[in-house]
């Protein structure tokens, strides 16, 4: 079972969100998904 995983902020979820993970989603069986938390995202500015 080939596994795929990815990452993003997706804050705001757009349509170029949905594109990604359905892209990610056709490479593999299974996908995980993981989100930056605002405490990532606020360290990062």
């Amino acid at each position: 079972m080939k596994k795929v995983i990815t990452f993003g902020t997706f804050d705001v979820f757009h349509v170029g969100h949905l594109r990604l993970l359905q892209r990610a989603r056709s490479l593999g069986e299974r996908l995980l998904v993981g989100v930056s938390s605002d405490a990532l995202n606020i360290a990062k500015k």
